[in-house]
């Protein structure tokens, strides 16, 4: 079947995913600009209650990420509300923390792999239909989207699905067939591009898409039979794709 379409996965793919010291970088980001936003509001918690409620917040996502369940994002800031003894009634904190906890990447983004442009720019010219399959973290997807878009690269999606909208998680079949309806696709017409074997390879070839594993090697012991194909650049796949073609 000739490909017309392909989707990408964001962390670890378009995305670098942090190193655990940047991690812990963003994670005084958020609290500090969260303790500015609250002093507005005129409150002054604690920076250990605060540091303590993200900890919190944490486990559980991590808790429910594990079972590939998804926190939706009102629920995500009653959580860390909750932990951290803040009214979640007061519509100017629920604000403070949405912008300070999850809206921080607008501040911060992070890297993303070389050429992600380059290949987007030559796969939009040459005809496919391009689209984002993301599993999100404390960053949503509206967010996610102003990053894209402040690139200079969000232009060339013309479907975004993120897990934190649809409330399902990859490898979950959902949120694969919700990408292939915005681009208006069969699944065996769409190839996927990702770097998790489980999320990416095993779930799109569950719908019948064709799987790309993006090897960066990450993931240390990582492997799959189940990839059509294997690459380890942006680069490499404008070739790959036009011989599916």
């Amino acid at each position: 079947m000739t490909i017309k379409g392909v989707t990408f996965d964001w962390w670890g793919t378009i995305a670098v995913i942090p190193a655990r010291s940047d991690s812990g970088t963003m994670r005084a980001f958020r609290i500090g600009r969260l303790e500015v936003l609250l002093r507005e509001q005129g409150l002054r918690p604690a920076p250990s209650v605060l540091s303590g409620a993200y900890d919190r917040q944490g486990e559980r996502l991590e808790s429910m990420w594990a079972e590939h369940r998804e926190l939706p994002p009102d629920e995500q800031v009653r959580t860390f509300m909750r932990f951290a003894g803040l009214d979640e009634n007061d519509a100017g904190v629920v604000t403070a923390v949405d912008e300070a906890i999850h809206g921080a990447i607008v501040s911060r983004p992070p890297a993303t792999f070389p050429d992600v442009e380059e290949t987007l720019r030559s796969l939009s010219e040459h005809g496919f239909r391009i689209g984002l399959i993301s599993n999100t973290g404390r960053s949503w997807g509206r967010y996610l989207t102003q990053v894209q878009n402040a690139a200079g690269f969000g232009r060339y999606f013309q479907a975004r699905i993120y897990s934190d909208e649809l409330r399902v998680r990859k490898p979950d079949p959902r949120i694969f067939e919700a990408a292939l309806d915005g681009l208006g696709l069969p699944a065996a017409e769409v190839a996927h591009v990702g770097d998790d074997v489980i999320a990416d390879v095993a779930g799109a070839k569950a719908v019948g898409m064709r799987a790309v594993w993006f090897n960066t090697g990450f993931w240390k012991g990582a492997t799959t039979d189940r990839a059509d194909a294997e690459i380890r650049g942006h680069g490499e796949l404008p070739r790959l794709l036009e011989k599916w073609r």
